[in-house]
C-alpha cells in the first residue's frame, strides 16, 4: 500500500501547477486541505481495522476460519461449514476442503506472520514488491488467492502512477482487471476449484462473498453483509 506522504505527493502531482495555482487564487490552502482529506481517510481506515479485529466470525475471510480452527467442530469450523453449505457443498466436500486448506496453511512460505493479522485487511502489493517477492500461488489458500487478486485490482486503479516499476510489474502479474494483466492468482483459483469439482456458480459465489467482506472492511465501500442466504443463492451466479 502506498504511504500517506506518497499519496499526498501523487495528488499534488495530478493537480499540476495550473490546478494548484487556480485553487490558491481562490484562497484555498491546498496542502492543508489535502492533509485534512487524508486524515479523514485514515480515521475511517482505523474504524474498519477495529471492526476487522473484533473477533466476529462474520468479519473473517473463509480460509481464515480454517487457519483459526483447531477442529471442524469448533466455532470457526462450524462457520466454515455453514458458509459452504450455503453454496450447496456436501458434507464430504466440506470436510475434504477443510483438510486441504489445513495442509496448505501448514506450509510456511514466509506467510505465517501475515496470517496473524485480520485477513480481510491484508495487503499483498506494496511499493517494495517485485515479481520475485510476491507469493507462490501453490502456497496460498483459496481465500488468499481471492485476496491478492482483489488487492492488486484495487492498486491497479488507485496506485497506478505511484508505484515503482518493479512493484507495477508485480501488480500486473497479480491483477486480473485489464487485458494486459496476467491474473496469475485468479486463474489458479479457477484451476484449483475446477479440480475440486466446483460448479461455475459455486466458484462465482465464493469469490463474490469474499469480495463483499473486503469491500466492507478493507475498502469501506458499503455495509452489506456477506455469506447470508441472499448472497449465497446460486441462481444469481449461473452464467
Amino acid at each position: 500500500m502506498v504511504s500517506v506522504a506518497e499519496r499526498k505527493e501523487y495528488i499534488l502531482t495530478r493537480l499540476g501547477e495550473q490546478g494548484l495555482k487556480a485553487l490558491k487564487d481562490f484562497g484555498i490552502n491546498v496542502d492543508s486541505a489535502i492533509t485534512q482529506i487524508l486524515q479523514k481517510q485514515a480515521i475511517h481506515q482505523i474504524g474498519l481495522e477495529v471492526k476487522a479485529e473484533s473477533g466476529d466470525v462474520n468479519n473473517m475471510i473463509t480460509s481464515e476460519l480454517v487457519y483459526k480452527s483447531a477442529s471442524p467442530e469448533d466455532a470457526y469450523g462450524q462457520e466454515f461449514k455453514r458458509r459452504l453449505q450455503g453454496i450447496c457443498f456436501t458434507d464430504e466436500q466440506i470436510s475434504s476442503l477443510y483438510q486441504i486448506e489445513q495442509i496448505i496453511l501448514s506450509v510456511d512460505e514466509n506467510l505465517s506472520e501475515h496470517r496473524k493479522q485480520p485477513w480481510v485487511r491484508r495487503y499483498f502489493i506494496m511499493p517494495n514488491s517485485t515479481p520475485q517477492t510476491i507469493p507462490e500461488k501453490e502456497f496460498l489458500t483459496l481465500s488468499e488467492l481471492v485476496l491478492i487478486s482483489d488487492d492488486a485490482n484495487s492498486a491497479f486503479w488507485r496506485d497506478c502512477d505511484a508505484l515503482p516499476n518493479q512493484a507495477w510489474a508485480a501488480l500486473c502479474i497479480a491483477a486480473c482487471c485489464a487485458p494486459y494483466t496476467e491474473g496469475k492468482y485468479a486463474n489458479h483459483f479457477n484451476e484449483r476449484t475446477q479440480k475440486f469439482g466446483w460448479s461455475k456458480a459455486q466458484n462465482y459465489a465464493y469469490v463474490r462473498n469474499e469480495c463483499l467482506l473486503t469491500e466492507r472492511l478493507k475498502w469501506g465501500m458499503h455495509e452489506k453483509p456477506a455469506w447470508i442466504p441472499e448472497t449465497c443463492d446460486l441462481k444469481q451466479y449461473q452464467r
